[in-house]
């Protein structure tokens, strides 16, 4: 292997400095074996082989994601594309805990995609994410609670929702043991409905 000539200069962005957008240009060495003519490329720390944005970015955009910052803002903070935030995010790999769910649980939508409702559960007292679904339709939400088994069903004593007529439907058919069911006009104002029968 010889020294053979540079790649063309790729810009890679880069954290910003002193409030700056930076882009490094880098120009990686390629080799070539006189024998066999083949080529090889310098590798550098900077970035995984045949990727364009750096491991520190993918950091930065992974925390960033943690913080709750949405994902047209971090495109813009790191001068990056909004795909590539969607991409990183679909990286990450959320296990589902099927044994248990809590007493509590509040049930609400939230627009994932412009345009696009997304389904999301939690435990009301500790506020942990139980699930987030990519849609809020009634074969979506029932689907993934009949993964639960009927006794852990049981353990959902409350379910507090806002007032989308097939949340309500929902609860009834997945046969949750629901001693009060809080529906949310706004947020301020409660209303309490006990279901006595299923």
């Amino acid at each position: 292997m010889k020294k053979y000539d540079f790649q063309k200069p790729s810009k890679i962005p880069d954290l910003e400095t002193t409030g700056m957008a930076t882009r490094i240009l880098l120009r990686k060495r390629r080799f070539k074996c006189y024998q066999c003519s083949k080529m090889a490329v310098a590798e550098t720390s900077l970035i995984k082989e045949n990727h364009q944005i750096p491991r520190i970015i993918n950091q930065k955009i992974a925390q960033k994601l943690i913080e709750k910052t949405s994902m047209t803002d971090i495109a813009h903070q790191l001068a990056i594309s909004t795909s590539t935030v969607i991409r990183k995010l679909n990286d990450f790999h959320f296990e589902h805990d099927f044994s248990h769910l809590p007493k509590i649980m509040t049930w609400d939508e939230y627009a994932f995609t412009k345009g696009k409702m997304s389904f999301i559960a939690q435990d009301f007292k500790k506020l942990n994410i139980i699930t987030v679904l990519e849609g809020r339709t009634q074969a979506i939400i029932r689907n993934h609670f009949l993964r639960y088994n009927r006794a852990v069903r049981c353990q959902v004593k409350i379910i507090t929702m806002d007032m989308f007529s097939p949340y309500y439907d929902l609860a009834k058919q997945l046969r949750f043991r629901i001693s009060r069911l809080r529906l949310k006009q706004s947020p301020r104002l409660f209303h309490s409905q006990t279901l006595k029968s299923f």
